[in-house]
C-alpha cells in the first residue's frame, strides 16, 4: 500500500470520525430537546388537569354557600376560598411526588396568605391586559413553571361583594373593604406552580441513561477506530456500517425514552399519559368509548397478602384484560394504583361496548388467582362514558358512582352531573330536616329467624321516615345526604331512643345499626352510654357495625366495642363478605355475630362462588365461636340450603318484611 494511499485513508478516517462525533452530538441534542419538550407538555397538561378538578370543587362549594345549604358563619368561614386555599395547597403539595402547589391568590388579597408572588403577579397583569384570555402558562422562571387560571367577578359573586348594603349580615359585620366589585374584574387567579427541579430530575434520569449508553458505545468505537488507524487499513465500509448502527441505536434509545414515558413499569401496559394523548388525538372521532375499571378493596389485598401478591394480581388482571382486548381490538391502559382503562374509537354502539366490558368483568370476577399458595378472588367496579366530552371526567364520575352504590357497572348519563347531584342533595336535605323537625324518623322492625329451633328470636331496627300523608321513605333516599350534612347522629339517636322505648317490656333481642361516624362522634357515644345506663335490659341490645374502608383506626373501634360490651350488649358486623371484609381485623375484635352480605346470599342457589364464600364465612365464624345471620333470604330453597350449611339465623322478606310493629 503506497504512502499516498495510507495518507488518504487516514484523512478519510479522521473526517468520518469527526463527522460521526458531530452526528452523535446532534442526536444527543435532539434527544435532549425532545425530553425538554415532553417535560413542558407534561407540566401544561398536569396543570390543566388539576385546574379542572379544582374549579369544579370551587364551583360546587360556592353553590352550597350561595344557596345557603351551608350557613356562612364563624365555623364555616374556613371553607371559603380565601381561607381554605392555603391549607389545601400545603396538604396537596406534601402528598404529591413533584411538590406541585395549587392555590387561589390575588394582588389585593384580604388574607395575607393568599397574596400573589412575583410570578403570580405577572399572570394577574396578563389577564388584566387580555380580557378575553382565561389561561396563562409561563416557563421562563428558573425554578418553577407557572400556570394561571383567571378568576373574574361573576354575577353570583356580587351577592356578597357588590354593594355593602345588599351583602349578607355576616359579611358586613366582618369585612369593611370586600365590596363594590365590578362584573368581569380580575380579582385573582387559580395558581398552579410546578417545581422544575423534580420534573427535571425525573426526565433527566431517562435522558442520562441514554447518554451514558451512547457514551460507552462511542468510547468502544473510537478505540476500534484508533486500532484501525494504527494498522493503516482501509475501514471505509466498516465505518459506514458503524455509523448506521449508531444512528439506529440512537433512534432506538429515543424510542425507549418515549416508551418509558407512556408505559406502566409493572404491567408494561400504556399509562395515563398515553390514554390522555390518545383521547386528545381522537377528539374528532365519530365513535368514542371509555371504561374505567377499579379493583374493589385493593388496599385490603395489600394489607392482608402483602405487596408482592398484590402486584402479581395487578399483572395477571392486566394480562387477562389484554387478551380480551386483542380479540375486540380495544386499547387497554394501566392507570395509577389499582385502576385500568379500556378505550376504543371503533364504530360500535354503546350497548356493544358495554356488553364487552360486562363480559370482561364477569370473567375476572370468576377467576381464581393462585399466587404463592393463596387463592384470591376479586371484584371490579366500572364507569363507562360514550361519545361525550370530556370523556375521561365523565367515565370517572360513573366509576365513583359505581363504587358508592356497589354496582359492577355504571354508565354515565346526565343524572350523574354535578348539577344533578346538587339538586338531589338539596331535595334530600329538605326531606331530612323536615323529618327531624316533625319527629318523623321511626324504627321499622324486621324479624330474624333461628334456623335451629324455627323461631323468631330477634329483630333489626331499621330507620324510616313516615311523612304526614303516611308515605314511608326508605333509608336509600336520605342516609347518604345525612352522612354528608352531618345529620346522621340525629337519626341514630332517634332510632336508639324509640327502639329502647318499644322493646322496654318485650322479651326479644333487638339490633340497631351504627356507623363508624357514630363511633368517632363523642356526643353520639355519650348518648349511647347514657341510654344503656337507663335501659333495664341492655343484654338484649345488639349493635350492628358496618365495616367499611372508612375505618382507619381499629384501636378506637376495639375500645368502643369493649365499652358497650361492659353493659352486656352484643356486637354484629354487618354486610360481611361485601368485598371489603377484613378477616384479620375481625379476629382482633370481640364480635358475637357476622351478618353475611346480601350480595352473596341472593346468589347462593345459582352461583358456586357465592356458595363457597358463604360457607367459608360460616366455617370461619364457627371456629371463632361467632354466630352467623344470613341477610336477603327471599325464598324457601335458600332458607333450607343455609340451614344445611349450618347458618345460625336467617333474615329477609321470606322470613318477614320490616314493619312498624313486630310480627308473631
Amino acid at each position: 500500500m503506497s504512502t499516498d494511499y495510507k495518507f488518504f485513508n487516514r484523512n478519510i478516517l479522521y473526517f468520518i470520525s469527526i463527522f460521526f462525533i458531530i452526528l452523535v452530538i446532534s442526536r444527543i441534542y435532539y434527544a435532549y430537546s425532545n425530553v425538554k419538550e415532553y417535560e413542558l407538555d407534561y407540566a401544561k397538561k398536569e396543570a390543566e388537569s388539576l385546574r379542572t378538578y379544582a374549579i369544579a370543587h370551587r364551583i360546587y362549594y360556592q353553590k352550597l354557600y350561595i344557596k345557603k345549604i351551608i350557613k356562612l358563619d364563624k365555623e364555616t368561614l374556613a371553607g371559603l376560598p380565601a381561607y381554605s386555599s392555603k391549607p389545601i395547597s400545603e396538604i396537596f403539595s406534601k402528598n404529591n411526588s413533584f411538590n406541585i402547589s395549587i392555590k387561589t391568590v390575588s394582588d389585593r388579597a384580604r388574607n395575607p396568605e393568599n397574596s400573589a408572588d412575583e410570578l403570580e403577579l405577572k399572570a394577574i397583569e396578563y389577564f388584566k391586559q387580555n380580557k378575553n384570555k382565561q389561561e396563562y402558562f409561563d416557563d421562563t422562571d428558573k425554578k418553577k413553571y407557572q400556570y394561571g387560571y383567571a378568576l373574574r367577578i361573576e354575577q353570583k359573586c356580587l351577592k356578597c361583594h357588590g354593594s355593602k348594603q345588599s351583602a349578607p349580615k355576616f359579611i358586613k359585620e366582618r369585612y369593611t373593604q370586600a365590596y363594590d366589585y365590578k362584573l368581569g374584574e380580575v380579582r385573582g387567579i387559580m395558581s398552579i406552580q410546578l417545581p422544575k427541579e423534580k420534573l427535571n430530575n425525573f426526565f433527566s434520569r431517562l435522558f442520562y441513561h441514554s447518554v451514558i449508553y451512547d457514551g460507552i458505545l462511542l468510547v468502544l468505537l473510537f478505540s476500534f477506530l484508533f486500532y484501525l488507524l494504527k494498522k493503516f487499513k482501509s475501514v471505509n465500509i466498516m465505518l459506514e456500517d458503524e455509523v448506521s448502527k449508531k444512528t439506529l441505536q440512537i433512534h432506538k434509545s429515543k424510542e425507549r425514552l418515549e416508551d418509558l414515558l407512556i408505559t406502566d413499569s409493572l404491567t408494561k401496559l400504556f399509562n395515563r399519559q398515553k390514554l390522555i394523548k390518545d383521547i386528545d388525538s381522537s377528539i374528532n372521532s365519530s365513535s368514542m368509548h371509555l371504561a374505567l375499571l377499579n379493583i374493589d378493596r385493593f388496599k385490603d389485598i395489600n394489607d392482608f397478602y402483602g405487596h408482592t401478591v398484590a402486584d402479581e394480581i395487578l399483572k395477571e388482571v392486566a394480562a387477562l384484560l389484554s387478551g380480551m382486548c386483542k380479540k375486540s381490538t380495544n386499547s387497554i391502559y394501566k392507570l395509577p394504583s389499582d385502576e385500568y382503562a379500556i378505550f376504543t374509537t371503533r364504530e360500535i354502539t354503546e350497548q356493544e361496548f358495554q356488553k364487552q366490558i360486562s363480559m370482561a368483568i364477569d370473567i375476572i370476577s370468576k377467576t381464581k388467582f393462585e399466587i404463592d399458595k393463596y387463592n384470591v378472588y376479586i371484584t371490579l367496579s366500572c364507569g363507562i362514558a360514550s361519545n361525550i366530552s370530556p370523556i375521561m371526567l365523565k367515565a370517572d364520575m360513573a366509576l365513583q358512582k359505581s363504587k358508592h352504590i356497589r354496582e359492577n357497572i355504571i354508565v354515565y348519563d346526565n343524572s350523574l352531573s354535578v348539577e344533578g347531584t346538587i339538586k338531589s342533595n338539596i331535595k334530600g336535605l329538605e326531606l331530612l330536616n323536615k323529618a327531624i323537625e316533625k319527629d318523623q324518623i321511626v324504627p321499622y322492625f324486621q324479624p330474624i329467624y333461628n334456623l335451629e329451633n324455627s323461631k323468631i328470636e330477634k329483630y333489626e331496627c331499621l330507620a324510616r321516615i313516615v311523612k304526614d300523608n303516611g308515605e314511608v321513605i326508605a333509608p336509600f333516599f336520605f342516609l347518604d345526604i345525612a352522612m354528608k350534612s352531618k345529620l346522621y347522629p340525629e337519626i341514630t339517636k332517634k332510632i336508639v331512643e324509640k327502639s329502647f322505648e318499644y322493646f322496654e317490656d318485650r322479651d326479644y333481642e333487638f339490633s340497631i345499626n351504627i356507623s363508624i361516624e357514630d363511633v368517632l362522634n363523642e356526643d353520639t357515644v355519650v348518648f349511647l352510654f347514657n341510654s344503656l345506663k337507663s335501659f333495664k335490659n341492655p343484654n338484649r341490645v345488639v349493635f350492628e357495625i358496618l365495616e367499611t374502608d372508612k375505618i382507619e383506626n381499629y384501636t378506637i373501634l376495639k375500645e368502643f366495642i369493649e365499652d358497650i360490651k361492659a353493659f352486656g350488649c352484643k356486637v354484629a358486623i354487618d354486610d360481611f363478605g361485601s368485598g371489603y371484609s377484613n378477616f384479620s381485623h375481625i379476629m382482633e375484635l370481640n364480635i358475637d355475630y357476622l351478618k353475611i352480605d346480601a350480595s352473596l346470599v341472593k346468589n347462593i342457589l345459582t352461583d358456586a362462588n357465592s356458595k363457597k364464600v358463604t360457607q367459608t364465612i360460616i366455617n370461619f365464624a364457627k371456629d371463632l365461636e361467632m354466630q352467623t345471620i344470613a341477610e336477603f333470604v327471599e325464598d324457601k330453597e335458600s332458607l333450607e340450603l343455609l340451614k344445611e350449611m349450618n347458618t345460625d339465623y336467617a333474615q329477609g322478606y321470606y322470613v318477614g318484611k320490616p314493619s312498624e310493629d313486630i310480627q308473631n
